[in-house]
């Protein structure tokens, strides 16, 4: 089925049961006037001739269970998309099936197999393998993810019905940014993926992907992206001092969208603020690690104006953009992503 190939029917539980009533008398009812005729029979004689059954069904019995078998068994393959013909006359002993759909595997199964023979430890094979994935990302909807209910949550949602998010605080009840949830698919050496769900007005705040090539599809919703390259220097600064960024992407996006970054290119460095709920679907190749030097790092724009770094003559001052990295990997105060519960296709190791 898998193949797309038409296929023998396996034999249909009314073939086990004319076993049955054959092995009491070895007769087999050919229609329902037969069975109607037969009256109150019993078909299997002794309970010995056919030792699994502990009962003497009558033809009768038998022939309303074969009814009821029939239809559930002829329900159930053309709820798969399989048509099956069956003589006109009566209903027979057998039947023929032809496949009209092939049994098809889940979407996020097809690109996590991309995924694992397209990524290595040390990130994409190559271009050719990067774009396949893309390829397959772009086809997954949010009902292949089991978000079917969030995103018509999302299409029906507007600014003057919305409700109150975050917590309580001091300082009313919006001081604290609305909790994001991260939906957890799967991780191996090579690869990561996984699901942002952001409430409106909620913000991931400026972090980067180091070492790392990073696919993401906004799935439903509409968000507002900034992403930033850095730019290079002659004399390398102490990491915790402001450093120069080229602004790479400063827009609105809209479902779906999907993006590419890479480590040196595409902004690496970004953040996001949703416009409306959405959910980001992040791939990352390879995943972040701190062990391989891949820990998350968070930033913010630096209030220096004139910081003592030369830049690169075919630079424009103006498009530069300065940007600090805050202490010990930890990001911005208020900043909070729950676990949520991924409710998809599981993927196996």
């Amino acid at each position: 089925l898998a193949a797309g190939r038409p296929c023998p029917l396996p034999p249909s539980p009314l073939s086990y049961l004319q076993r049955a009533v054959a092995a009491g008398n070895g007769e087999w009812p050919r229609g329902a006037a037969d069975l109607d005729d037969a009256g109150d029979q019993d078909l299997t004689g002794s309970s010995a001739s056919y030792p699994s059954l502990q009962i003497s069904p009558t033809k009768s019995e038998v022939g309303r269970l074969c009814s009821i078998i029939t239809t559930l068994w002829i329900n159930c393959h053309q709820s798969l998309g399989c048509k099956i013909w069956t003589e006109p006359s009566e209903v027979r002993q057998s039947y023929h099936l032809n496949c009209t759909l092939p049994c098809k595997m889940p979407k996020i199964k097809n690109l996590s197999d991309a995924c694992k023979v397209s990524f290595s430890p040390d990130g994409p094979i190559s271009e050719e393998t990067l774009e396949r994935v893309r390829a397959l990302l772009d086809e997954i909807r949010p009902l292949d993810l089991g978000l079917d209910n969030e995103a018509q949550i999302a299409r029906t949602w507007n600014s003057s019905t919305r409700q109150q998010n975050g917590r309580r605080g001091r300082g009313g009840p919006n001081q604290y940014a609305p909790t994001i949830k991260y939906l957890h698919i799967h991780e191996c050496e090579s690869f990561s993926m996984g699901i942002f769900c952001m409430p409106p007005s909620s913000v991931i705040p400026l972090h980067n992907h180091p070492g790392m090539t990073v696919l993401s599809k906004l799935l439903y919703g509409k968000l507002h992206a900034e992403s930033y390259d850095w730019i290079d220097v002659a004399d390398p600064t102490d990491p915790l001092k402001p450093r120069p960024a080229r602004c790479v992407r400063d827009r609105e996006m809209t479902a779906p969208e999907t993006t590419i970054l890479y480590p040196d290119r595409g902004g690496n460095i970004h953040t996001f603020r949703a416009i409306t709920p959405c959910a980001l679907f992040d791939v990352l190749s390879p995943p972040y690690s701190a062990e391989n030097g891949r820990d998350c790092s968070y930033f913010q724009k630096s209030s220096v104006k004139e910081p003592s770094v030369v830049l690169p003559s075919e630079i424009d001052s103006s498009e530069v953009v300065w940007l600090e990295e805050l202490e010990d990997h930890q990001p911005p105060e208020g900043f909070v992503v729950a676990r949520g519960l991924y409710k998809g296709p599981v993927i196996r190791r």
